[in-house]
């Protein structure tokens, strides 16, 4: 038997609608610099067999009698071609014609085997720029260049090196103009290959852009990045140029001038007030971006140079995350939708929401209930290093374990560790109560929103995975129609290939696990009785994320003082996603609770999103489907 549909919910539902289409309307605009670019996407199968994913922004005045620069870009690893945002909107709308593509392993591009000491997969950029070269008649070839994040960056130099090498084996010309890197250490010395008797000098514009507390890269021989300027290895990059010699600090931001190879070139490295995973989500890096190409490139033909200061890509960013947001008001609403208007869901709306658990009326009462709040707040803290470096990552530096089944090294230690938390955290809660509470008769499993039966379980399943599905039906409707998706930062919910949706059945389990027993300690432990929503909810982000924040404050603070790095870096900058994510799924599975009674619908709605928020948005390194 259906119900009404609650006024509120439909009109936060209406609202959550017109967030995402607001989202993907305005994200398109800004993109297309309003119409002046033509955004589209590029699939190309290598020599390999292998699949390369891309996108191309191409500017209105490109053709076959104005043809212009092209630049290459290229993400980090663990991200995809949308963290190039910034460059592909802001270089394109000055009239150089640009693509970013996902490197493989990563994204909707296909995996391929290791090349560099199994680093990371990198011939994904000289196969594009081949590609380019012979598909477009609009592209100058005499003015082609690279750039990239982190791995990106690595990529970029394998490119430049791989050219080189090609020229100096008689087997082809270098295509590269320029080179900028971006978080990652430049080429310092002259190349060696094996059959050329001679070293070859790297006889191309090269700058670099970096971050003054960057974690893994550009520390010269202090080891301290902020003071890469005044390292030996910052000047030996820029007096690889004949007529300059310097022999003190690089001066931030200059474009140094000087010949190699008898030919006029330049170097340049901007350094930037910011941590590396904001070298690509910074104005200033971006500001730094544009001035290298202007020096190196020029001004494209019919064109007028724009400032470097001049920029819009921050406003497609904030109608991505705009669509995001929408997302997340969608999701209970949507429920909400389906369980008074169908049959099938009806039964899973509860006839009360059940009662808190008692109020904390005297001493040890309060003890109690603090003292295991403090407890289950610090266990996420202290187990991310056991956990995701010692345990599932050996010890490595990056994360690297995976099997076929569970392929991605990233998803990996972060699924494992959220269960491990989960295990722990509900121990603790267990014990406290079992111990302590039990003489709390109105706190018993009904309040926890347990009791229920097989078949309640399985349609609140199924109502998450209606729900969920919907989400992303909205999503790829936007990229299909404005070729948006929904995101800010390091936080996105993206289109993905049917290989994705395997991934998300192998780690599943884990999110749900860690949302079923958050959703139980909130509602059933936190939920007390006189404690306003607005408590319950900043309480519960606190025993949520605060562990969390203070790692990574520990972490910067000992970079920011003295350049030392007090964890390992990849998994502090891993845990910055959860710092929004796990408030955001605490207050959705509330409303879900309060609307069922139980814990499952609403778990396992935010974990079937997470789950394919996560594992389509990360790097992977072995295939289910072989």
């Amino acid at each position: 038997m259906t119900s009404k549909f609650p006024k509120k919910h439909r009109i936060i539902l209406c609202i959550a609608l017109i967030f995402c289409l607001i989202s993907s309307i305005g994200a398109s605009v800004v993109q297309t610099s309003f119409g002046t670019v033509r955004v589209e996407d590029i699939d190309i199968i290598a020599g390999e067999g292998t699949k390369i994913h891309g996108q191309i922004y191409i500017p209105k005045k490109a053709s076959a009698d104005n043809k212009l620069p092209l630049i290459v870009v290229s993400h980090g690893s663990y991200n995809n071609l949308d963290m190039q945002d910034l460059n592909m909107i802001e270089l394109s709308r000055r009239g150089f014609v640009v693509i970013s593509s996902d490197a493989y392993n990563h994204g909707s591009s296909d995996i391929t085997p290791a090349d560099i000491s199994g680093l990371f997969p990198g011939k994904n950029m000289y196969q594009l720029i081949d590609y380019a070269c012979a598909s477009f008649d609009f592209i100058d070839t005499d003015k082609i260049a690279i750039s990239g994040h982190s791995m990106g960056g690595m990529i970029s130099n394998y490119t430049a090196q791989h050219y080189f090498e090609q020229e100096a084996l008689g087997l082809g010309e270098n295509r590269i103009a320029a080179v900028l890197d971006v978080g990652t250490d430049p080429q310092y010395t002259p190349y060696e290959f094996e059959g050329v008797a001679d070293p070859v000098l790297p006889d191309v514009d090269w700058g670099l852009i970096c971050a003054k507390y960057d974690e893994w890269f550009m520390k010269g021989e202090t080891g301290n990045p902020a003071l890469y300027l005044e390292s030996d290895a910052a000047r030996s990059f820029i007096n690889q140029l004949e007529g300059v010699d310097l022999t003190g600090p690089v001066e931030n931001g200059r474009i140094y001038t000087g010949t190699i190879n008898g030919e006029e070139h330049i170097r340049a490295i901007f350094q930037n007030t910011e941590i590396h995973p904001l070298n690509h989500f910074s104005m200033n890096s971006a500001a730094d971006a544009i001035t290298f190409f202007y020096a190196s490139l020029g001004v494209p033909s019919g064109y007028e140079e724009i400032a470097s200061g001049n920029q819009i890509w921050m406003f497609k960013e904030a109608f991505n995350s705009l669509g995001l947001i929408g997302i997340f008001l969608f999701l209970f609403p949507f429920a909400s939708l389906l369980i008074h208007g169908t049959t099938f869901f009806a039964e899973l709306k509860a006839d009360r929401v059940p009662a808190p658990a008692p109020a904390l009326n005297n001493g040890k009462k309060k003890s109690v209930y603090w003292a295991t709040f403090a407890i289950n707040t610090v266990i996420p803290a202290l187990l991310v290093m056991p956990v995701m470096l010692y345990w599932v990552g050996k010890g490595i530096s990056v994360p690297a374990t995976v099997t076929s089944w569970f392929g991605e090294p990233n998803t990996n230690e972060l699924a494992t560790w959220t269960a491990i938390v989960a295990i722990c955290q509900l121990a603790v809660f267990l014990v406290s109560y079992y111990t302590f509470r039990t003489k709390d008769a109105a706190m018993v499993p009904e309040c926890w929103g347990l009791t229920t039966t097989v078949k309640k379980v399985w349609k609140g399943f199924l109502l998450a995975l209606a729900t969920v599905t919907t989400a992303y039906v909205i999503l790829f409707f936007s990229d299909l129609v404005f070729n948006t998706d929904y995101r800010i930062w390091v936080i996105a919910m993206r289109v993905f290939t049917v290989d994705k949706i395997l991934y998300a059945i192998a780690y599943f389990p884990a999110f749900a696990l860690f949302y079923l027993v958050n959703s139980m300690l909130v509602n059933g432990g936190n939920r007390v009785e006189s404690r306003p929503t607005w408590r319950l909810f900043l309480i519960s982000f606190v025993g949520n994320i605060l562990g969390i924040v203070v790692l990574i404050f520990i972490q910067y603070f000992g970079i920011i003082v003295n350049g030392t790095f007090t964890f390992n870096s990849m998994r502090i900058v891993n845990l910055f996603p959860l710092v929004v994510l796990i408030p955001a799924g605490t207050v959705i599975t509330h409303f879900f609770y309060k609307l069922t009674g139980k814990i499952y619908a609403g778990s396992f709605a935010v974990s079937m999103l997470y789950t394919m928020m996560t594992v389509s948005n990360t790097m992977f390194t072995a295939s289910i489907l072989g």
